[in-house]
């Protein structure tokens, strides 16, 4: 009986003992990296508005008895933009400059990504951290109208889970020209 008693003991101390410090889950970023690891993003926008004319095909179609509703449904519009500037829709939309999301990331849901840090040798990394986000997807977006000066910028990230924290150092740049 006393050789059963301390079978037991020994066996719930060992069951203790293996329990204690075990980390749920895991978080694997060894393979993390971006397939296009770099974005520019312009200081300047080039949003000069485009000439609006009329558009020939849809007042063909409303000539040929075409209701001006079903039209537009189907996708032709009374006018056209030509021309304008390259930004021009970023700019009145407000269109953020945005990143590709982040590859080979894998571990035990949820996963949380953060901005580690931002450098930078020529320009002021603390302007684009201030507004730069990062979605769980590790997605990066500068907003549209910034003033973020001129310069190269190297982005590291911080992913984490329960129980687990590990840095992706240096995978991403952000050219701002």
């Amino acid at each position: 009986r006393m050789v059963m008693r301390n079978i037991v003991w020994i066996l719930f101390v060992a069951v203790l003992a293996s329990c204690q410090d075990v980390t749920i889950g895991f978080l694997n970023v060894e393979k993390a990296g971006y397939e296009i690891d770099s974005l520019e993003v312009k200081a300047v926008l080039d949003n000069a508005v485009p000439e609006i004319i009329p558009n020939p095909e849809y007042e063909r179609y409303v000539d040929m008895g075409f209701d001006p509703e079903r039209c537009i449904e189907m996708g032709i519009y009374p006018t056209l933009e030509i021309g304008g500037g390259e930004d021009y829709t970023r700019d009145k939309y407000n269109i953020p400059w945005t990143s590709t999301p982040i590859e080979g990331v894998d571990g035990t849901a949820p996963i949380y990504v953060s901005i580690k840090s931002v450098t930078s040798n020529d320009g002021d990394a603390g302007k684009l951290k201030a507004v730069l986000t990062v979605k769980g997807d590790g997605m990066l977006n500068v907003p549209c109208h910034h003033d973020i000066p001129v310069g190269r910028y190297v982005i590291s990230l911080t992913f984490s889970n329960e129980g687990y924290s590990k840095d992706v150092d240096n995978c991403f740049t952000i050219i701002v020209k």
